[in-house]
């Protein structure tokens, strides 16, 4: 595949089940999803489940529940563990042509001779010892690896690999992100492409996949750098030219770490709990690290600015540009991701808000009660007025138990004022019409009867009425509420 080719572009995520997903993970996602639909190719979902010890099915069956929940959609779909016979069959072609070698050394042996290296202060290189070893010798290491339920590992012969191809000194290739790189094939080593229990190893395995499924473009983040020599001297042992390579930034807390599966706030089912909007965390994570660039007018002039906040995916994939993809740093920052959010929970009319509430963050025993105690236009007014209060969807459903009829409000009598709470349900009962001028009527003539601030007749008023200390305007929640539920709350 040539590095230039957007003929057939064919992208892919190939997430590990050894976890829940990544946030990182859903960052290179996203990108590779975005790629493919500006240049209308195939986004594919591939799931490298080599690692048979750690894979578990309910991490993968996690992964794609929540790459659903993201709504970046997939093409295809593939598992490694079902394609052992394709890496057995390339496998073979390398052994035959003289390109890979059975290796009988230990996971001890290998140990000794790192710690050897790293006395003479040297980096570990695999020194190729079982190439010399003689038929005789292979043939009763090999019972004694089955004695033990062990196989030889297999490894690239780096050395017949650069002869093959001309002896060429340097491995270069031109990253869309960071530009071209070079590595000499000499100091890497002739590594393990089948291990001894078995597995064919992640190098191996991944770009064998990306070769037989064509994949013209491999998007994925930076600490994978270093794979990519290795892969590009398996492609060149089986005589096919490498895809073009895209290494695009790691995701960092705000301690300067990289964020871990291990970490709570890494995960995207954290997210979804908080109730971020899935097309908010995509925009965040499309422009975290990554630069968006359009002409047009800002202030008045008309100006090339970055723009931060999209439409829609559509309108992000039309303006990504893979090289903007900074090979530098990107620090994650929730305090940005709730601004972004924000932004687009006030973009949607509430019947598109609780479609996605429905649908997204399973609040449907929530909206249908909202709905049955008062009707379908009021639900949705209530919702509309609350997206507009609110950051995610989390605090929204949180506050929408405050309209409910058995909402309960534990409060003594030490909480607040007798004669103040006394005051507002007479002024409550003697009104006809509620609407909030009554209601600011009732407030000023208890700030007088009883010699209180306005301020401290509403924070009566709000806890007697929703119990809680602060909120969005009490005299909107009041007239959702209406005079009967205000009254049976101030009776209580």
């Amino acid at each position: 595949m040539g590095e230039n080719s957007l003929d057939k572009v064919r992208v892919r995520f190939a997430p590990s089940p050894t976890g829940k997903l990544h946030i990182g993970g859903v960052r290179t996602a996203l990108f590779n999803y975005l790629f493919a639909l500006q240049n209308k190719g195939k986004f594919i979902l591939r799931i490298d489940d080599t690692d048979k010890i750690r894979s578990k099915k309910e991490y993968e069956d996690s992964i794609i529940k929540d790459l659903e929940w993201t709504g970046i959609k997939w093409d295809e779909f593939y598992r490694q563990s079902e394609r052992g016979a394709i890496y057995e069959n390339y496998l073979n072609v390398l052994m035959e042509n003289g390109l890979a070698y059975e290796c009988f050394c230990t996971q001890e042996d290998i140990l000794k001779s790192k710690e050897l290296a790293i006395k003479s202060k040297k980096p570990y290189i695999y020194d190729g010892r079982c190439l010399s070893i003689s038929s005789a010798e292979k043939k009763n290491l090999g019972i004694f690896f089955a004695e033990k339920g062990l196989r030889p590992s297999v490894r690239l012969n780096i050395a017949e690999v650069l002869k093959k191809n001309y002896d060429f000194n340097a491995i270069d290739f031109n990253d869309a992100v960071h530009g071209r790189l070079s590595f000499n094939p000499k100091l890497i080593g002739d590594f393990i492409l089948k291990t001894e229990d078995d597995r064919f190893a992640y190098n191996f395995a991944s770009i064998i996949d990306d070769e037989d499924m064509g994949i013209s473009h491999i998007i994925r983040g930076e600490d994978h750098i270093s794979n990519s020599p290795k892969q590009i001297l398996i492609l060149k042992a089986l005589g096919k030219e490498p895809p073009v390579f895209a290494h695009i930034s790691l995701l960092y807390g705000k301690d300067g770490k990289i964020m871990s599966k291990r970490d709570m706030e890494s995960n995207i089912e954290y997210y979804i709990e908080e109730g971020y909007l899935p097309e908010a965390v995509l925009n965040y994570l499309a422009v975290t690290g990554n630069t968006f660039t359009v002409r047009g007018y800002k202030n008045g002039e008309k100006n090339t600015f970055e723009k931060e906040i999209f439409s829609s995916i559509s309108e992000m994939a039309s303006l990504f540009d893979l090289k903007k993809a900074k090979g530098s740093s990107a620090i994650f920052n929730e305090d940005k991701l709730r601004f972004i959010n924000e932004k687009w929970l006030s973009c949607l009319s509430a019947p598109e808000l609780i479609s996605i509430i429905n649908e997204k963050f399973h609040g449907e025993f929530f909206l249908t009660k909202l709905k049955k105690e008062y009707g379908e236009i009021l639900c949705s007014e209530i919702v509309d007025f609350l997206k507009n209060e609110f950051k995610t969807v989390k605090e929204i459903l949180q506050e929408i138990d405050i309209f409910f009829d058995e909402h309960e409000i534990k409060l003594n009598q030490t909480d607040y004022d007798g004669e103040l709470k006394s005051s507002l349900l007479n002024g409550f009962e003697n009104i006809d019409n509620l609407n909030e001028n009554e209601v600011r009527n009732i407030i000023k003539e208890t700030s007088s009867k009883y010699n209180k601030t306005v301020k401290e007749c509403y924070e009566t008023l709000r806890l007697l009425i929703t119990g809680k200390q602060d909120g969005p305007s009490i005299l909107k929640i009041i007239k959702f509420l209406g005079k009967k539920r205000v009254i049976g709350r101030l009776s209580v």
